[in-house]
C-alpha cells in the first residue's frame, strides 16, 4: 500500500480572505478585513494549522513582532512567508530582472525584508513569485540578460538566507506579464541547478502548472527527484488564466495524482491553499476545499502502491484505470 501514517499538513494564505479585487470589480467582492480579521478567520477553519504570511501583510500597523504575538494568540505557525511583487508599481516592468541598478536593489532589497520577516515569525521558507519579470512585446527585453540578472539577484538573497531559511522560486507562464521569464517547470530547475545552492528551490501551484500546459503529478516527480520542490500550493482553475478556484472542483483525477506524488516522495512540507474567493465565502470555500483533498488523500490509502507499478510498467492506461476507478468510484 501507500505509505501509511503521512498526514496532510494545511496551511492557507491569508489573502485567501482578502477583498478579491479584480480589474472588474476594483472595489472587492466585499469590504477588505484587517489583518487579525483574517488570522481568526484562518484559525477557525478545522485542519488549518499555519498561515502563509504575505510581504505586504507587513505593515506599521502590524509589523512583525505584533504579527508573531497575533499566530500565538490564536494557535497558528507560520509556513513562510510570500514575495509579491506585482502589486507595487514599482516594478511595473520588473523586479528581479530588471535592468534598472536602482529597481532591482530596491526588490533585492524586499527579498532581503522577506527573509528577516520569516525569522522573526518563525519561518525558514521564503517564497519568491517572479510575476513581474517577463515581457509583453516582441523585442521589448533582452532574454539572456534579464535571465542573467534573475539568476543574480536570487542569488545575492539566497546568501543572504543562507545557512537557515530556504528560498523557493514560484513560477507561473504569465500573469500579469504576458510571459513570465521562469514560467515552467523545466525553467524553475534549470535555475536552481545553475545557481547552485542548497537553500534555493521551487514553489509549485497547482493551478499555474495547469497553465503552463503541464500535468502536476509529472511536475512534483520532476523537482522532487532533484529535491527542489521546497513549497506546493493548491488551487485550481481552467488552465488559461489564474482563476484561483477550489481545489477539486475541475481537475479532480490530476488532483489525486498530483496527490499519490506527494505521498510517494514523503512530502514533509505544508500544503497551502492559495485561492480567491470572489463571489464565493472565503472561509466556506476553504473548508470545502480542505474536504476535497483529505477525501482524495484517504482514498490514496487504499492503492496498493506495486499494484499501479505494475500496471505502469505494462503500458496499459486500461489497466492503471481500472485501478484509480475502483479506488474513487467504487463505494
Amino acid at each position: 500500500m501507500t505509505e501509511q501514517g503521512m498526514s496532510l499538513k494545511f496551511s492557507i494564505s491569508l489573502s485567501v480572505f482578502s477583498n478579491a479585487a479584480d480589474r472588474y470589480c476594483r472595489e472587492g467582492y466585499r469590504d477588505e478585513p484587517r489583518l487579525q480579521e483574517k488570522i481568526s478567520a484562518a484559525s477557525k477553519l478545522k485542519g488549518v494549522k499555519a498561515v502563509e504570511i504575505e510581504q505586504s501583510d507587513i505593515t506599521q500597523e502590524y509589523p512583525a513582532k505584533e504579527v508573531k504575538r497575533l499566530l500565538k494568540d490564536y494557535n497558528l505557525a507560520c509556513s513562510g512567508v510570500v514575495t509579491n511583487l506585482a502589486r507595487d508599481r514599482r516594478f511595473a516592468l520588473g523586479a528581479f530582472g530588471s535592468q534598472h541598478p536602482k529597481t532591482r536593489n530596491a526588490a533585492i532589497d524586499e527579498g532581503r525584508k522577506a527573509v528577516d520577516y520569516a525569522r522573526i515569525l518563525g519561518t525558514t521558507e521564503v517564497a519568491l513569485q517572479l510575476f513581474t519579470d517577463g515581457f509583453d512585446y516582441p523585442f521589448q527585453v533582452d532574454y539572456s540578460s534579464q535571465w542573467n540578472t534573475v539568476i543574480s539577484s536570487i542569488k545575492t538573497i539566497a546568501k543572504y538566507a543562507s545557512p537557515d531559511i530556504n528560498v523557493a522560486i514560484a513560477y507561473k507562464p504569465r500573469e500579469p506579464r504576458q510571459s513570465l521569464t521562469v514560467g515552467t517547470v523545466g525553467k524553475s530547475l534549470s535555475l536552481c541547478q545553475e545557481i547552485a545552492m542548497k537553500n534555493v528551490g521551487v514553489s509549485m501551484n497547482f493551478s499555474h502548472a495547469m497553465m503552463a500546459g503541464e500535468n502536476p503529478g509529472d511536475s512534483i516527480a520532476f523537482l522532487s527527484r532533484a529535491n527542489k520542490l521546497f513549497k506546493i500550493y493548491f488551487s485550481e482553475g481552467y488552465g488559461q488564466s489564474d482563476d484561483g478556484m477550489i481545489p477539486g472542483t475541475l481537475h479532480m483525477w490530476e488532483l489525486m495524482e498530483a496527490l499519490f506524488y506527494l505521498k510517494l516522495f514523503k512530502h514533509k512540507g505544508y500544503v497551502v491553499l492559495d485561492m480567491l474567493a470572489n463571489r464565493v465565502e472565503p472561509s466556506h470555500a476553504a473548508q470545502i476545499a480542505i474536504g476535497n483533498l483529505l477525501i482524495l488523500w484517504k482514498k490514496l490509502e487504499r492503492m496498493d502502491t506495486a499494484e499501479i507499478r505494475r500496471a505502469q510498467k505494462s503500458l496499459d492506461a486500461v489497466e492503471s484505470q481500472k485501478i484509480i476507478r475502483r479506488i474513487m468510484l467504487q463505494a
